[in-house]
């Protein structure tokens, strides 16, 4: 081996082996912090006084203390608000406390009047402030709706770091206390918090609504709301179930409420641990916010996530609502039971919901496929983790202004993945009986991941965490290179990893890998824990043997050439999980340059001969590699034939299953029907383009309503060729929308309008006011991510940033996806350099981890731009010619 090689393993090796140090287990003084340690809360009563109505709010609070130590100040965070007045009591006496607001760190020093250090001992802190209602989806935000009852409410997102925005706290996840809440409104407006309402009185010609105490839990997780509610009510697992919704929606709550139904039990049993509160609410919030909030007893959600209306909604609304509400009641347990440490560790919260949300999926919804429709979402995570924009699961210290660069595909998908292939690897029962423990042990308190694999490593009697940490403490991911020959009788495996990386240099990394053989119709497991392996099976069977056969591995397999061809020459007969895994590493390995592009599209060739049920999900995997190419390609000499060759791909797909649903067929079936008119409007099938608008036109002059099965299909097709007459309608129908799902619906598909004029007016109006604040800040990069329109957006969002900056807000790190988003879909190197450049004047550091990421997707589309635009023609034509009707 070179001396290059031998460079790169010791790099490797030192890095698993430091990773293997850097996991120790929960301990309250050595978690990483901003806040001293030496003043702990232990409860908070809270009254705040709110009014949806009002633009201001106020609060006062009485903090139960203990002062480890004598101190010369208080530190706790708070932001955006006033003081009115700061009390220690303690000792019988009162001291009057000075504030003074860091606003660089978000927080106020309380320092004694008097001059005189803290004591030692308990103490109550005794404030009031003042705050602003937030316009964006952060803190105390109002989220107004339309419709007959037009309105607004009140409600709050407090994670990461916005407690801090609606009451001065110990704003970090280790610092965990009972809160009290109470909330003074005017007549007639609800209120619902965490915990259950306790009492409403009579108070000065308003209403104080009291709520019992919550459990020992951090700041982030408090939630409340005020407005008015429908309410769709239930029960499981022995807890009131409610889903909260705007005025005149609770009906469109069944399916959430139906979905809460089924996986709260299930949680409880898995876990070996009830449910912790008495009753659990979930609000769908009307506007404003984006995804969802898992705060303990009150989940809050986009409408578009919680809600199903059957005249509008199909069976995609349907899966993400079962997808989010697994997800959200999953952290019930993992972060609001048992929470992470710090932000350091937040994968263990999210990580986990991803990989609970798909164990229920599996588990309720079999035929949605979820082992092949999850392989979209993983390839995306490692496609960034083979850049160089990635980063480890556990990446070290996080800044709070950088807090949600590590809430991403990287802590949630490849996290999730990670935990599926050690369950593969230690086996279900072993990984359950871990976490068993692991929840009875750490109940009503913090986590590290020490803290998890030594409850799995004692359940499984393995050493997991030298397995987990080479998986969650160093980037990237390994490239299995196999070699397979048969010797007397016998198949010889030989075995090497390496780190995948999308441009092909070398760099350090080794894993334990759990690696899957399927061969003979046998499946059987082996850790490659270093550089190379062999192993000899039984037999040599006409089938080749297959790695990785379920894709439950977090890595790529490049097959000797032979062993590939004869793998692509029986895809159809692979099993599905497999296909799908070897459509993924072909498009991988292509995008590398270790394959010719040319590759992937000889397997697509073969979608046509694939049967059963699991084709519609390898046709919506084909449909994803084909916009890769398309964007990449754009304006090439290439672009031309893989339109084509999508044409002769998908529309022989939608003759076959129709427009129009038939009686008894799966949602697999209406999923893949509603992409392929989309797509194939975007490919320029002028058949599909021309009815439906047909189909459009039939709404809009009231003839026939278009079926919820190809809604969004069809308006997506009509957005994308809309000349003027159409781009009102569709503009019309976006200002009236009174739900979350029909304005995204809209907004998405007027977006794509092809006229600059048009498009132009529409960036206009994310500024005056007419639009949410979430459909306004989004707009401007779904316009730049449509065909011809990237510099337009770009320039708007240059101009106005200031303004679109505020109206975003932090939430998500929103304000750092302002500009990288105009760009998301190009393929110009140059576009990359110039974005990263104005993102650091614009938005400086707390941005460039965003802009890193959207750059590297520009480059990796730029560097397939380079190696195929002239060489893929050819065989893009031969696909469109094979696929012909004869």
């Amino acid at each position: 081996m070179s001396l290059r090689f031998l460079r790169t393993f010791a790099a490797a090796a030192a890095l698993a082996a430091g990773a293997a140090l850097a996991q120790p287990r929960f301990d309250f003084d050595r978690t990483p912090g901003t806040l001293p340690k030496t003043v702990l809360p232990s409860r908070y009563t809270i009254t705040l006084d709110l009014d949806p109505a009002a633009e201001r709010f106020s609060g006062q609070a009485s903090i139960a203390l203990r002062l480890r130590r004598a101190v010369p100040e208080i530190v706790l965070h708070a932001y955006t608000l006033q003081p009115r007045g700061a009390t220690l009591k303690a000792g019988g006496r009162d001291r009057a406390l000075t504030v003074t607001a860091d606003e660089a760190t978000q927080t106020w020093r309380l320092v004694p009047a008097d001059g005189r250090p803290l004591p030692a001992g308990t103490a109550t802190l005794e404030l009031a402030w003042d705050g602003t209602v937030q316009r964006s989806g952060s803190g105390l935000y109002r989220a107004p709706y339309g419709g007959g009852r037009a309105g607004a409410m009140l409600a709050t997102q407090l994670e990461a770091v916005f407690a801090r925005m609606v009451f001065p706290a110990f704003d970090e996840p280790s610092f965990r206390a009972v809160f009290e809440l109470a909330v003074r409104t005017p007549v007639g407006v609800e209120v619902v918090s965490n915990t259950a309402e306790r009492s409403v009185v009579d108070d000065g010609g308003r209403r104080l609504h009291r709520f019992e105490p919550t459990p020992p839990m951090p700041s982030y997780l408090v939630a409340l709301a005020a407005g008015r509610f429908d309410t769709l009510a239930g029960r499981a697992a022995g807890v009131p179930l409610r889903i909260l919704t705007a005025p005149g929606k609770a009906a469109q709550g069944a399916y959430a409420l139906e979905v809460t139904e089924r996986v709260l039990p299930f949680y409880s049993a898995y876990f070996g641990q009830r449910y912790a509160l008495p009753k659990l609410d979930q609000l769908a919030v009307p506007s404003t916010r984006f995804g969802a909030m898992e705060d303990w007893g009150l989940i809050s959600y986009a409408e578009n996530t919680l809600l199903f209306d059957p005249a509008h909604s199909d069976t995609n609304t349907r899966r993400r609502i079962f997808s989010i509400v697994a997800h959200e009641v999953a952290h019930q347990w993992f972060g609001n039971l048992v929470t992470a440490a710090s932000w350091e560790e937040i994968w263990l919260n999210e990580a986990f919901a991803t990989w609970m949300a798909e164990k229920a999926t599996e588990r309720f919804n079999p035929e949605w496929n979820i082992a092949l429709r999850r392989r979209g979402p993983i390839d995306d995570a490692m496609t960034r983790d083979a850049g160089d924009s990635t980063r480890a699961i556990r990446s070290g210290p996080v800044p709070e202004d950088r807090v949600f660069d590590v809430f991403d595909d990287i802590t949630y998908v490849k996290g999730g993945a990670v935990l599926a292939m050690l369950e593969q690897w230690i086996g279900p029962k072993a990984l359950r009986n871990g976490l068993a423990g692991y929840m009875a042990e750490r109940r009503l308190s913090n986590a590290t991941a020490g803290d998890l694999w030594h409850h799995i490593g004692r359940a499984s009697g393995r050493n997991v965490a030298a397995v987990a940490t080479s998986w969650t403490d160093q980037p990237g991911f390994p490239l299995v290179q196999a070699e397979s020959r048969c010797e007397h009788g016998r198949t010889r495996l030989e075995l090497s990893q390496r780190r995948f990386t999308l441009d092909g240099h070398d760099a350090p990394g080794l894993w334990k890998l759990p690696l899957v053989v399927q061969h003979g119709g046998r499946t059987s497991s082996l850790l490659l824990d270093g550089v190379r392996t062999s192993t000899t099976l039984a037999g040599c069977p006409a089938t080749p043997t297959l790695l990785n056969p379920g894709g439950q591995g977090f890595y790529r397999v490049a097959y000797a050439p032979d062993w590939h061809a004869a793998l692509a020459a029986r895809f159809a007969e692979l099993p599905g999980t497999a296909q799908a895994t070897l459509l993924a590493d072909t498009l991988a390995l292509a995008q590398s340059g270790r394959l010719p592009m040319a590759s992937l599209i000889e397997l697509l060739a073969q979608l046509p001969s694939v049967q059963g049920p699991t084709r519609p999900a390898l046709y919506a995997q084909a449909r994803r590699a084909f916009e890769f190419l398309d964007e990449s390609l754009h304006d090439s000499p290439a672009q031309a034939p893989l339109h084509a060759a999508a044409r002769a791909l998908f529309a022989p797909e939608l003759a076959t299953l129709g427009w129009t649903p038939r009686a008894g067929e799966g949602s697999e079936a209406e999923q893949l029907r509603n992409g392929l008119i989309a797509d194939l409007a975007a490919y320029g099938d002028e058949a599909v383009i021309a009815r439906a608008g047909e189909l459009f036109d039939a709404e809009l002059a009231g003839r026939a309503p278009l079926p919820p099965a190809i809604r969004q299909g069809v308006v997506s097709a009509v957005g994308r060729h809309a000349d003027e007459a159409r781009f009102a309608a569709l503009l019309a129908r976006l200002d009236a929308a009174a739900s979350e799902e029909e304005r995204w619906l809209y907004a998405s598909a007027i977006a794509e309008v092809p006229d600059a004029a048009l498009a132009r007016r529409l960036l206009a109006r994310t500024l005056d006011g007419t639009l949410p604040t979430n459909i306004a800040t989004t707009l401007p990069q779904m316009v730049g991510q449509a065909p011809g329109h990237e510099q337009l957006a770009y320039d708007f969002v240059v101009a106005e940033f200031a303004r679109l900056g505020e109206l975003a807000g932090p939430m998500f790190g929103a304000r750092a996806w302002l500009l990288p988003g105009t760009v998301a879909a190009s393929a110009d190197a140059g576009v990359a350099r110039r974005m990263l450049a104005d993102q650091q004047r614009l938005v400086g550091t707390p941005g460039a981890a965003t802009a890193a990421r959207a750059a590297a997707r520009i480059t990796l589309r730029a560097q397939v731009r380079a190696a195929e635009a002239q060489r893929l023609a050819p065989a893009l034509q031969a696909l469109a010619s094979r696929l012909a009707p004869a």
